[in-house]
C-alpha cells in the first residue's frame, strides 16, 4: 500500500475537513475519518473519509492524493463504495483528488 508523506496526508486531512464542513453548511450529519468527527463505519471492508447523511440521502466521499490515488488500496475502495452506490438510488459516491507536490 502507497503510504502519503505527512505534507499529503495533512493536505489530505484538510480537504476532508473542508468537504465535511460543506456538507454540515447544507444540513447533513456527517461522520469523518478525521480527529473532531464521529467515525463512519466501514463499507465493503474500507472506510470511507466522508459518510453524510440528510433524511434518506447518503453520500460517500473518498479522498485521495496524488500519491495515493489508483494504489490498490484506492482501487478497492472505489469498487466497494460504487458498489454502494449501485445498490441503493439514495447513496452517492464521490471521489475527490487533491494534488500534492512530490517529495
Amino acid at each position: 500500500m502507497a503510504r502519503r508523506s505527512s505534507r499529503s496526508q495533512s493536505k489530505h486531512d484538510a480537504k476532508v475537513r473542508q468537504i465535511a464542513k460543506g456538507l454540515e453548511k447544507k444540513g447533513y450529519a456527517v461522520k469523518a475519518d478525521i480527529k473532531g468527527y464521529p467515525k463512519p463505519a466501514t463499507i465493503g471492508g474500507f472506510r470511507p473519509d466522508v459518510v453524510a447523511k440528510k433524511g434518506t440521502e447518503r453520500r460517500i466521499v473518498e479522498v485521495e492524493t496524488s500519491d495515493s490515488v489508483n494504489s490498490a488500496r484506492d482501487l478497492g475502495q472505489q469498487q466497494a463504495f460504487s458498489r454502494a452506490d449501485k445498490r441503493s438510488r439514495n447513496t452517492k459516491f464521490s471521489r475527490a483528488v487533491v494534488k500534492t507536490a512530490k517529495s
